[in-house]
C-alpha cells in the first residue's frame, strides 16, 4: 500500500484513540494521605490500564492489518475509514461527509453550468453577429433588386416610347 494511503489510515486510526484527561490536582492547602491500600489500588488500575492500552492497540492493529487487505483486494482505492463506537458521533461524522460531498458535487454542477452558460452566451452572440451579416446582406439584395426592377421599368418605358 502506498505511503499516502497508509497515512490516510493511519490518520482514520488516530482519531481513535481515546482522550485521556489528567486527573483533578488536590487543592493548595490540602495534604495528600497516602496509605498502602490506595497505592495497591492505584498498581492495580495501572496495571488494568495498561492492559487496556495493550488491548487497545492490538485492536487497532488488527483492524488496520484488515482495512489494508481489503484495500489491496480492490486495487488500493483512495479512502478514509472511521471506526467508532459512539453512534451519535458517528452519525455527525456520517452527516458532515455527505454535506461536504453534497457541495462539491453542487460546486461542481455550478461550474459546469456556469461554463454551460459561458457556452451558450458565446453561441448568442455568433447569432447575432450571423444575424446582423444576414440583415445587411438581405439590405443590399433588397438594394439590387430594386435598383434592377427600376432599370426594367426604365428600358420598358423606352421600348414603349420607341414603339409609339
Amino acid at each position: 500500500m502506498n505511503a499516502t494511503r497508509t497515512a490516510c489510515i493511519a490518520a482514520a486510526l488516530m482519531m481513535l484513540r481515546p482522550c485521556h484527561a489528567a486527573p483533578d490536582p488536590q487543592p493548595p492547602g490540602q495534604a495528600q494521605k497516602v496509605d498502602s491500600r490506595a497505592s495497591g489500588a492505584e498498581a492495580a488500575a495501572s496495571e488494568a490500564s495498561s492492559r487496556a492500552g495493550k488491548r487497545y492497540e492490538e485492536m487497532l492493529a488488527k483492524m488496520q492489518a484488515a482495512v489494508e487487505e481489503v484495500a489491496q483486494l480492490y486495487g488500493d482505492p483512495i479512502f478514509l475509514q472511521v471506526f467508532t463506537n459512539d453512534t451519535e458521533r458517528a452519525a455527525q461524522l456520517k452527516e458532515r461527509l455527505r454535506l461536504a460531498r453534497s457541495q462539491k458535487e453542487l460546486q461542481r454542477e455550478l461550474s459546469d453550468l456556469e461554463k454551460r452558460r459561458e457556452d451558450l452566451l458565446n453561441e448568442l452572440a455568433l447569432k447575432q453577429r450571423e444575424a446582423s451579416r444576414l440583415a445587411a446582406r438581405l439590405v443590399r439584395q433588397r438594394a439590387a433588386l430594386d435598383a434592377l426592377a427600376a432599370a426594367v421599368e426604365q428600358a420598358r418605358k423606352a421600348v414603349e416610347d420607341t414603339a409609339n
